[in-house]
């Protein structure tokens, strides 16, 4: 008996001095510390777009107005040096099946949407797998509609160019200089070559107000409108990243 305690307090004082082995404890690998990237986003957006005199002259003339959320698909490429990113964006408007109101007379309808711009973000906070950009920007947008009449008329295709009907308007097009703030939602990039997710929730508003035009005519007296826009973003960003000089 006293061999098997003996036996057993050598192994112990063995074992409690042998050093500790560092491969038996996995942890977390350490955060990779890109200095700089390279990226492209593309994905999909909702905007929410506020013209209220525009509106406020088809409701006026008993004109259906179009829906206003915007659907667009977004695209940009841009760079980041350590906290700092700059983008260059673009977007369009992408069409969505309506149910149109067939009691309705005279209708509008967006004939195209789209913007262009910059921004600066900096990075607020960061983790391990996640950043929070605060970002600000300018650019332009545009908005162009159709106003046309329903009629029961038949009308030989032939002659649809000397058709003449009273209530249409082909072109109304609406152009701002905006500035743009958001917050941005990123995946941390964790690889050489990489795809991240993107969350932007951000708000458009235009500089000044801006008169209505038209392709067709010379307009005058026609409304003013100063963009205001919400939106919300889902991208990703495709990136290349670089540690310092110029290494991966």
């Amino acid at each position: 008996m006293k061999r098997f305690v003996f036996l057993l307090l050598a192994i112990g004082h063995t074992a409690l001095g042998q050093p500790t082995d560092s491969t038996t404890f996995s942890g977390l690998p350490p955060i990779n510390k890109f200095k700089f990237s390279f990226m492209g986003e593309l994905g999909l957006s909702v905007s929410s777009t506020s013209m209220p005199n525009i509106r406020s002259f088809f409701r006026s003339n008993q004109i259906e107005p179009d829906f206003h959320l915007d659907p667009m698909i977004n695209f940009g490429f841009g760079a980041r040096y350590g906290r700092l990113k700059l983008m260059l964006q673009a977007g369009n408007a992408i069409s969505l099946i309506r149910i149109a109101n067939t009691e309705a007379e005279s209708v509008a309808r967006q004939n195209s949407a789209g913007y262009s711009g910059m921004m600066l973000g900096f990075d607020v906070a960061n983790t391990r797998n996640r950043r929070l950009y605060i970002n600000a920007g300018f650019g332009s947008i545009d908005y162009e509609y159709s106003v046309y009449r329903r009629t029961r008329q038949a009308v030989s295709f032939q002659n649809i160019l000397q058709t003449d009907q009273t209530g249409n308007i082909p072109s109304l097009r609406l152009r701002n200089n905006y500035l743009d703030v958001n917050i941005e939602y990123a995946q941390r990039e964790k690889r050489k070559r990489g795809a991240e997710s993107v969350l932007r929730l951000g708000y458009r508003r235009g500089l000044q107000a801006r008169a209505w035009e038209s392709d067709a005519f010379q307009v005058t007296g026609a409304p003013t409108d100063r963009i205001s826009q919400f939106y919300f973003q889902g991208l990703y960003y495709f990136s290349s990243n670089y540690t310092k000089s110029g290494k991966r």
